[in-house]
C-alpha cells in the first residue's frame, strides 16, 4: 500500500478510517470536496476535525494543489501567511462539499505539503516536503513498529497541522489501515475516557508532563504504544508515564526539516539515540549533526549538536542555542542541564538578554529554600552550586522562578517566550 495510490488498490470500503467511518465514506467525500477544487492551485489547510482535515487533505493532493499548512487557524496567523495560498479549507468547507462516488487517479508522488514552523526564534520558516517523503517515512514506522501493533486504534494529544502529527497520526494509520480519533485530545482526563485497551497514543512532552495526579490505568486498560516527539521528554516524565500510563514513551528526534530520523527509550533515564533505518552519519561539522535521509536520498545538515555513539548519537543541544558572553561561548543547554542537576529544580530554560537569564521551576526541596531564603539569596546560592562546573560567564544573573515553563506546540520553547518572563517586574 502506498498513500499515493491510497484509492486506486484495493482497499475494502467497510475498513474504518477514522473511529467508525469506514473507507467506502472517505473515499466519496474525497472525490466530492475534490469536485469542488478543480483549478485550485493551493490552498491552506486548517481544520479541528482530524477526519475533516484527512478528507481535506487528500482532496487538495488529488487536484495537484499544493497544500500549506499554517500551525494554527488563529486569524493572526493566516493572516501573516496571506499572499502563501489561494484558497482557505477548513472544517465548514469540507462539510459543505457533497460526497461523489467517483473514480480517483492516483496522487503525484511529488505533490507538495508546506508547512510552517517558527523553530526556537518564534520567525516563521517555510518547510516543503512532497508526499513520496512522507510516504517513505511512514513505510519506516510501519516496518519498525507495525508487526506489533496490528490494526489497534490511534488516538492524539498533538495536532495534525504539525508534522509529527500528520504523519503519526493520519498518514501512518491510513497507509497501515488503522483507524485514527477524529479527535484531538487537549487533556488526558478527554483522552482517557475513550482509550481502547491496547490502542496507540501520539502525545508530546508538554502532554506527557501532565500526567501528575491521575490515576495508574488498569493493566487491562493500558495502551500498547506511547510515542512523543517535538522535545526531548525529561526522565521524571517518561517514568512518570510508565507509572501512570503502564508503558515508556517512545520518543521520536526529528524536525520538519528532516521528519523523523532516531528514536529511544529512556528505561534509564536520557538514553542515547539511535538512528531509524537508513539513516546514518555523513559528517559532523563543528559538532553538528549531517545525515543521509531514506525519505529524500540526500545529506541533511541541521543545527542539533550531537556526539556519535556506535548506534546513533548523544544529543548535546542546538548549535543556534550556544551564546557569546563576556567573549566566552556559552551553550544554554548546557547550563540548563547543570541546573536540573541540582536537587533544588526541576526544569529550567536559561536565554542571553544579553546576560545570562534563568527561569526555572523548582522541587519541592527547592520552593522551601526559595521560601527560607528569599529570591536574592536563593538565586545567588544556585550561582555559587554552578560555580565547580560551569565558567562563571555561564551562571546565570537573572532568575525567574516560575510553575512552569512556557512552550508553544508540543513542548517546544521558543526562547523569545522565556525573555518575555523577565520584561516584567519579578
Amino acid at each position: 500500500m502506498s498513500l499515493s495510490t491510497l484509492f486506486t488498490l484495493e482497499r475494502g470500503d467497510d475498513l474504518p478510517v477514522a473511529a467508525t467511518i469506514p473507507f467506502g465514506r472517505f473515499r466519496t467525500e474525497v472525490a466530492g470536496l475534490a469536485a469542488t477544487l478543480t483549478g485550485c492551485e493551493s490552498a491552506a489547510l486548517v481544520c479541528r476535525d482530524s477526519y475533516a482535515f484527512a478528507v481535506g487533505l487528500f482532496a487538495l493532493l488529488q487536484v495537484g494543489a499544493e497544500v500549506v499548512l499554517p500551525p494554527n487557524g488563529q486569524p493572526g496567523t493566516l493572516a501573516g501567511l496571506a499572499g502563501s495560498f489561494e484558497r482557505l479549507i477548513d472544517d465548514g468547507v469540507v462539510a459543505g462539499a457533497p460526497p461523489l462516488d467517483a473514480a480517483l487517479a492516483p496522487i503525484d508522488p511529488e505533490a507538495k505539503i508546506a508547512f510552517f514552523t517558527s523553530g526556537s526564534t518564534g520567525q516563521p520558516q517555510r518547510v516543503v516536503r512532497t508526499l513520496r517523503m512522507l510516504e517513505r517515512e511512514v513505510a519506516t514506522f510501519e516496518a519498525q513498529w507495525g508487526a506489533a501493533l496490528g490494526r489497534v486504534p490511534v488516538l492524539a494529544t498533538v495536532s495534525h497541522q504539525h508534522l509529527y502529527g500528520l504523519s503519526f497520526k493520519i498518514l501512518w494509520p491510513l497507509f497501515a489501515g488503522r483507524p485514527f480519533d477524529p479527535v484531538t485530545h487537549e487533556v488526558w482526563e478527554s483522552l482517557l475516557a475513550v482509550l481502547p485497551a491496547g490502542a496507540v497514543v501520539i502525545s508530546s512532552p508538554a502532554h506527557l508532563g501532565r500526567l501528575a495526579g491521575i490515576a495508574p490505568l488498569a493493566e487491562a486498560a493500558r495502551p500498547a504504544a506511547i510515542f512523543s516527539a517535538g522535545a526531548p521528554l525529561s526522565a521524571t516524565a517518561a517514568a512518570e508515564a510508565l507509572a501512570i500510563l503502564g508503558r515508556l514513551p517512545t520518543e521520536i528526534f526529528g524536525s520538519t526539516e528532516t521528519g523523523a530520523v532516531a528514536t529511544r527509550r529512556q528505561a534509564s533515564g536520557d538514553e542515547d539515540w539511535s538512528f531509524l533505518p537508513g539513516h546514518r552519519f555523513v559528517s559532523q561539522a563543528e559538532g553538528r549533526l549531517c545525515l543521509h535521509s531514506p525519505y529524500s536520498g540526500d545529506a541533511v545538515e541541521t543545527a542539533d549538536r550531537v556526539e556519535p555513539r556506535p548506534n546513533g548519537f548523544r544529543f548535546l543541544g542546538r548549535a543556534d542555542r550556544v551564546v557569546k558572553i563576556e567573549g566566552k561561548r556559552v551553550g544554554l543547554a548546557e547550563v540548563e542541564a547543570a541546573l536540573v542537576g541540582l536537587p533544588w529544580v526541576e526544569a529550567a530554560a536559561v536565554v542571553a538578554l544579553p546576560r545570562l537569564a534563568a527561569a526555572v521551576v523548582l522541587t519541592a526541596e527547592g520552593r522551601a529554600q526559595l521560601a527560607a531564603l528569599g529570591g536574592f539569596r536563593f538565586g545567588r546560592l544556585l550561582r555559587q552550586e554552578l560555580a565547580p562546573t560551569l565558567d562563571p560567564a555561564a551562571c546565570p544573573k537573572q532568575w525567574r522562578f516560575v510553575e512552569a515553563l512556557p512552550s508553544a506546540a508540543m513542548g517546544k520553547r521558543r526562547d523569545g517566550d522565556v525573555a518575555a518572563l523577565f520584561a516584567v517586574s519579578a
